[in-house]
């Protein structure tokens, strides 16, 4: 009877284990053609990806937009046979009205430059109406490799969005850009300076809690020990010039001609850099603190030169900010800072933290495809190459 009874089980746990097998080879069918899982509270940001994602579906059920063949660059005014197909991916991305096209397809005209300038700007490139090689790329993406890049930007906007209030900063990394968000609309936006590929800013979630006026930098030791130490060794008047300190590992000031730099390397530096509040200090007049186990905030920087230019990953891994005392003014605008009183605390030169009253969330993502408040999708370069290690754009 026991030996009847074990087969029997033996039997039923037989037959439920194919049925899991089943199921996880059903599981696997079902993900290769999956839709993106709700979200449990929607944000309009997810809300307009989704509305975008169904777009470019319907466009590419039309048959997606044609390739741009290559060739020189074409120019404002510039009589090129490719304009006629140019008007026409244009038109299927919105960028060029359809009843514009036969006017602009004979010429590079100001209506066909406008829409390229549009498309530029929708693609952070360079904004300056010629097609060269960077926008010819950007055209000859595929209607599916878009919708793909849509589709895993939804993915990372659920992982974020899901229970995420109103009020927030939103920095996006790949479309080098902040923006403070009240009651879910976007208040003030700006441009910022991200990582480097050898020094990735890192996509997370943190509380924005205080800002530091006329701060100090404590020089992080690999680059005080492999950037700086050969200038060191370089420049004598290096301690002078950028005001920095010397401090030893019990964190009392040494006078750097003491110390015989010639025997000093990587291997064996033990002092900390300090730089002094100032126009020469490296985060500039103000920062912005939320813990984080990267050692990352958001400052200003001397460099503002670099904001003119597109691609901006010239950082260590902070985040640089365009306009920093303008979002100074707005976080602090809760707590009845005025201009006034922030400009002159810059000018007191006075090292002087000031807490939020509320703290603010602040989401670090990683977007190359995002949707505006005008419900304007814009594409972004993925300069980490996430994207591409998803293996699905």
């Amino acid at each position: 009877m026991l030996k009847a009874l074990i087969a029997v089980a033996a039997g039923l746990i037989f037959l439920l284990w194919q049925a899991l097998l089943a199921a996880d080879d059903l599981v696997v069918e079902v993900d290769e053609q999956r839709e993106v899982a709700p979200i449990t509270a929607p944000s309009p940001y997810y809300q307009r990806l989704q509305v975008q994602l169904q777009r470019h579906r319907d466009l590419a059920d039309a048959g997606g937009w044609p390739e741009v063949p290559a060739g020189p660059t074409i120019r404002p005014g510039s009589n090129d046979p490719r304009l006629a197909i140019l008007a026409r991916r244009l038109v299927v991305s919105g960028d060029l009205a359809d009843n514009d096209v036969a006017v602009s397809a004979a010429d590079y005209d100001e209506v066909m430059q406008h829409a390229v300038l549009r498309f530029q700007a929708r693609h952070g490139l360079d904004v300056d109406a010629l097609v060269g090689p960077a926008t010819l790329r950007a055209l000859n993406v595929s209607i599916e490799q878009r919708i793909d890049q849509i589709r895993v930007n939804l993915d990372r906007a659920r992982s974020f969005f899901d229970g995420q209030g109103n009020d927030f900063i939103l920095v996006n990394i790949a479309g080098f850009s902040a923006t403070v968000v009240r009651d879910g609309q976007t208040v003030w936006t700006t441009s910022v300076i991200v990582g480097d590929t050898e020094n990735k800013t890192p996509i997370f979630r943190s509380t924005l809690k205080y800002v530091v006026f006329n701060p100090t930098w404590t020089v992080p030791r690999r680059i005080a020990s492999e950037e700086m130490l050969p200038k060191i060794k370089q420049d004598p008047g290096f301690f002078d010039t950028g005001d920095y300190q010397l401090l030893d590992g019990g964190g009392n000031i040494v006078e750097p001609s003491s110390v015989d730099w010639s025997a000093v390397h990587v291997g064996n530096f033990r002092y900390t850099l300090v730089q002094q509040p100032g126009c020469s200090n490296e985060l500039g007049q103000i920062k912005f603190g939320f813990p984080n186990e990267y050692s990352v905030f958001m400052h200003d920087t001397p460099a503002k030169w670099l904001f003119t230019e597109t691609k901006r990953t010239f950082s260590h891994g902070c985040i640089r900010v365009n306009k920093p005392l303008d979002l100074a003014g707005v976080l602090l605008s809760q707590d009845g800072w005025t201009r006034e009183r922030i400009d002159s605390l810059i000018e007191s030169e006075e090292t002087k933290t000031v807490f939020l009253s509320e703290p603010l969330p602040i989401l670090v993502v990683y977007w190359t495809a995002e949707v505006d408040d005008l419900g304007v999708i814009h594409f972004y370069d993925d300069i980490y190459e996430l994207d591409a290690a998803t293996g699905t754009a």
